[in-house]
């Protein structure tokens, strides 16, 4: 039996398979390589993908969807329903813009869990429910506050280094 993630897809061709393993096994797992989700999902983290239809989707969900044959893992920021039809607007978390709007014919699934290490974070549980919903809300303004959260992290890193020397030092 053949084995299809998000990871093995390498291009327009290979993701075909993906709704298929969704449909058949109602999940598939993939293995982060980007970093528009950073901080929240990072590089080599392995989601849990359910399949997913765009009216059980809300703001605050990961969704896979696929645009110009790629597979793209954002937050859901909004949703739009205009003439009956459902949209989806989306947004990297540290991206300052949101994606072109979703279609349903180019959602493919909902994340349900990110396993971290050994450590499992469940996206469906209150805690990660509520965090998800502030984070949709937030998300939208990141284009003015995320420049100055990436230029504090620049100031104080060296400030941290030092800090780590110094205890090393002494320890």
């Amino acid at each position: 039996m053949s084995r299809c993630t998000i990871s093995d897809v390498g291009g327009p061709t290979q993701i075909s398979c993906v709704p298929e393993a969704l449909d058949s096994r109602g999940r598939v797992y993939s293995r982060v390589s980007g970093t528009s989700m950073l901080p929240w999902i990072l590089p080599d983290d392995i989601l849990c993908i359910h399949r997913a239809k765009i009216g059980d989707v809300s703001p605050g969900d990961i969704i896979l969807f696929v645009r110009d044959g790629l597979p793209i893992i954002h937050r859901v920021v909004q949703t739009r329903t205009t003439a009956g039809t459902t949209l989806l607007i989306t947004k990297g978390d540290a991206l300052g813009h949101a994606d072109a709007p979703v279609s349903r014919a180019e959602l493919l699934g909902r994340v349900s869990s990110i396993l971290r290490g050994h450590r499992l974070i469940n996206l469906q549980c209150f805690q990660q429910v509520m965090m998800s919903r502030v984070l949709a809300r937030v998300s939208p303004a990141s284009r003015y506050w995320l420049p100055l959260a990436r230029a504090a992290k620049r100031l104080l890193s060296p400030l941290r280094r030092s800090a780590r020397r110094s205890a090393a030092d002494l320890g």
